[in-house]
């Protein structure tokens, strides 16, 4: 599994009816590193990069979780994230993502997977 893929339980818990869906055009940020963030996203359709001070430093393709930091932490976004293709992606917030980790704790391993293995590619790049 990639850094920042979850599992198809979360995936499936994210890609619901009753998410919308928003579509990015290629070479649109999705979010804006220093931004504050209030939403996480799932990237259904498409892929994107992730650049943290205009460097790239992973890609994301379908299934992706990006933006959970700054969710998590109500802080502001650690990385800028840039469609690399035209992309579709369900957002998730505070509310969703408190109903999902109560609902489904597979959703909140899977995040914290995600933030760990960026974490250790981070390190490495220390």
């Amino acid at each position: 599994m990639a850094p920042s893929e979850p599992s198809n339980a979360t995936f499936r818990a994210l890609d619901r009816p009753d998410r919308p869906v928003r579509r990015v055009p290629a070479g649109s940020s999705m979010v804006v590193q220093g931004a504050v963030g209030a939403e996480m996203y799932l990237l259904k359709r498409g892929r994107a990069e992730v650049r943290v001070h205009g460097a790239e430093v992973e890609e994301i393709g379908p299934g992706g979780i990006f933006g959970e930091m700054a969710l998590i932490d109500q802080s502001t976004r650690s990385a800028t994230v840039v469609a690399i293709e035209d992309c579709e992606i369900v957002a998730l917030d505070e509310e969703r993502f408190i109903q999902l980790i109560q609902d489904s704790p597979y959703f909140a391993l899977d995040v914290m997977r995600a933030l760990v293995v960026r974490l250790r590619a981070m390190n490495r790049r220390i």
